[in-house]
């Protein structure tokens, strides 16, 4: 009786110790950001495209594995990185990093 009192025991402190499961969605896509509701994937692509105008900053960075939700989040890109319109591709937008790189992210919903 007393093992069995034991065991249940451990039972319970064992399940009170586990993990409680995040609010937040895995994220299975990669490098993502939010802009206007709408989810951006960020495509290896290095060719020369035109800006057309600033839409707004990255304002949260996530975790990597975090699929970003709120409007101009990121689980790839710094708080404080600015967000442009890509001339003539209305599905595309450039991120401009610290060090004047862009980073093409293309609407996947």
């Amino acid at each position: 009786m007393k093992k069995l009192l034991l065991l249940l025991l451990c039972i319970f402190f064992l399940s009170a110790c586990s993990e409680q499961e995040s609010s937040k969605e895995i994220c299975g896509y990669g490098p993502m950001m939010v802009v206007n509701g709408k989810d951006y994937l960020r495509v290896p692509v290095k060719k020369p495209f035109k800006l057309e105008k600033q839409i707004g900053v990255i304002k949260e960075k996530l975790k990597e594995k975090i699929h970003p939700v709120e409007n101009f989040s990121s689980n790839s890109l710094e708080v404080g990185t600015t967000i442009y319109r890509v001339e003539g591709h209305e599905n595309y937008l450039l991120a401009e990093t610290k060090d004047k790189e862009y980073l093409l992210y293309e609407l996947i919903n």
